[in-house]
């Protein structure tokens, strides 16, 4: 039977950890998409109230419809770089994030080395011992017939 890797634990534990920083990974990102999207989503809003604006201004309109459009534009302005700095936030939070996978992944690889260096190992020590069992079967079916033929 081979023998467990000592490391076992240590390799499962540093996985594990690894496999956490990967899922918060994909989850930052998801977030970031999903905040970047809402950024582009106010600024093509923008676009185009401005466009309408645009529009409605040629025909002549009220000062005070032209007051409530600046006032309007003015708080999708502060929509948008409001939510600017959110994509920022969160973008330096999957950097972080990446960091500490990349502090991890090299413990996961060098743990994995020693492990397949141990089953190598393991495997040829298991091989040494299947043919000296050969070995040691081989000759002791040689002695038994080197025995039974001087009866003969």
């Amino acid at each position: 039977m081979a023998a467990r890797f000592p490391l076992q634990t240590l390799l499962d534990h540093a996985r594990h950890r690894m496999a956490a920083a990967e899922r918060l990974l994909l989850m930052i990102k998801r977030k970031e998409d999903a905040a970047r999207l809402k950024g582009e989503e106010l600024e093509r809003y923008r676009r185009e109230y401005l466009a309408r604006l645009t529009g409605d201004c040629k025909g002549g309109i009220d000062i005070q419809m032209l007051r409530d459009f600046h006032a309007f534009l003015g708080k999708l302005d502060l929509a948008i770089e409001h939510q600017n700095r959110e994509v920022e936030q969160i973008r330096a939070r999957w950097q972080e994030a990446q960091k500490n996978w990349l502090v991890l992944r090299p413990k996961v690889k060098s743990y994995e080395v020693l492990e397949r260096r141990h089953l190598k190992a393991e495997s040829n020590r298991l091989d040494r011992r299947e043919q000296r069992q050969s070995d040691e079967l081989a000759s002791r079916k040689a002695a038994v017939t080197r025995l039974a033929e001087p009866n003969r």
